[in-house]
């Protein structure tokens, strides 16, 4: 909560701030402009100080400490997974970077969840996340803003870590599992490679 209360107030005090900042400018073309100049100046300003205002917002809602703010229970076992400790963000994958239409869906549905947050109950706990809330919100993950497109950004034969290049113990693993063979996806394995250090599901079947 008190993360949420910081950024609210970061958020408070950069809107201070472009306010202070228009109001010079207002000031400015006042003073030396014409009527016509000012009233362009006056709608430019608005423009460009909500635009900044807007970038400023957008980039501050993709960072970890906003995301952990409403999610603190993930916190622990982020660090702790490989993707935290290679600083591999939240936003890189939850968050679609090529798709301006997804793109946008996505931080739609952050107000939704910033709405849920303040007005419904959430996880406090770790504990009560897993009894609780686990399941739904995995699910709805999985369906809105979680795709195997995204692992193949890094994981896929282009990427800095093909995942048929893995190696466990000298042995390729994907391979010695055949998962193309099988038709696998990258969530039948690794469904809880970050949000849950749980007891597996169990082999894959040969």
């Amino acid at each position: 909560m008190k993360k949420m209360l910081d950024f609210l107030k970061l958020l408070y005090e950069l809107v201070i701030f472009a306010f202070y900042l228009l109001r010079i400018l207002i000031g400015v073309v006042a003073k030396y402009g014409k009527l016509s100049e000012k009233t362009a100046f006056f709608g430019v300003g608005v423009i460009v100080v909500a635009g900044v205002l807007a970038v400023v917002s957008l980039e501050a809602t993709s960072t970890n400490s906003f995301c952990l703010s409403c999610h603190p229970y993930f916190e622990e076992e982020y660090y702790q997974s490989v993707h935290g400790q290679n600083d591999v963000s939240c936003a890189d994958c939850h968050i679609p970077h090529d798709d301006i239409v997804d793109y946008a869906k996505v931080k739609l549905m952050g107000l939704k969840e910033a709405w849920i947050y303040f007005t419904e109950p959430h996880p406090e706990s770790r504990e009560d996340w897993y009894k609780n809330y686990k399941t739904k919100w995995e699910e709805l993950a999985y369906e809105h803003n979680l795709k195997e497109e995204t692992c193949l950004e890094c994981h896929g034969e282009d990427g800095e870590y093909y995942y048929m290049n893995v190696k466990l113990d000298d042995i390729y693993i994907h391979k010695n599992l055949k998962v193309e063979e099988k038709g696998l996806s990258c969530f039948d394995c690794h469904y809880n490679f970050v949000h849950g250090i749980l007891e597996w599901k169990g082999e894959v079947n040969e």
